[in-house]
C-alpha cells in the first residue's frame, strides 16, 4: 500500500504551517507515491509512523493507495574493486551532504583511499555526521553493506 499526498497536503508540506508534529511533517514528506509502507518503517520508528499516518489521512493530506506489487532488490556479487569503486562513488555523492569541514575531511580521505580498509575512516565520518537525518538512513545501510561485505 502506498500512501500519496492530496493537492492539501503538497500545500501543507510547501507552507510548513505549525499545525503537524515534526513526526506528522516528516511523514508527509516521505509519502511520495513511491514508497511502501514497509518502506516506511524503515526509516522512522514504526511507533511514529502508524499514529502520524492516521493523523494525516483523517487531515485529508494523504489518501491510501494500492501499489504495484514491491520488488525487492537482488543482491549482487560485487568483487574486490567494485565493492571499493561503489563504496567510492557512494560516499562522495554522500560527502556533499556534510557540513564545509567534515565534507573536505570525507573527501581528502576518499582520494587518499588505495583500499576497501581506507574508506572505513570516511564510512564512520559519514555514520557520524548523517545517521541523525532519517533521509540518509538507506544510503548509510547501503554504505556500511558494501564496506563491511
Amino acid at each position: 500500500m502506498l500512501y500519496v499526498k492530496t493537492e492539501a497536503g503538497r500545500k501543507e508540506v510547501l507552507q510548513r504551517s505549525p499545525a503537524l508534529s515534526p513526526a506528522q511533517r516528516q511523514v508527509l514528506i516521505l509519502c511520495d507515491g513511491e514508497r511502501h509502507l514497509e518502506d516506511l518503517g524503515t526509516m522512522m520508528p514504526a511507533e511514529a509512523v502508524r499514529p502520524a499516518l492516521q493523523h494525516l489521512v483523517s487531515a485529508g493530506l494523504l489518501v491510501l493507495r494500492d501499489g504495484a506489487v514491491k520488488v525487492m532488490p537482488v543482491e549482487v556479487a560485487l568483487t574486490e574493486s567494485e565493492r571499493y569503486r561503489a563504496i567510492v562513488e557512494l560516499a562522495t555523492s554522500m560527502a556533499t551532504d556534510l557540513g564545509f569541514t567534515a565534507r573536505v575531511k570525507a573527501q581528502l580521505q576518499i582520494e587518499r583511499a588505495q583500499s576497501i580498509g581506507d574508506l572505513t575512516g570516511v564510512v564512520e565520518l559519514l555514520c557520524k555526521h548523517l545517521q541523525k537525518t532519517p533521509l540518509m538512513a538507506l544510503r548509510l545501510d547501503k554504505l556500511k553493506q558494501l564496506a563491511h561485505a
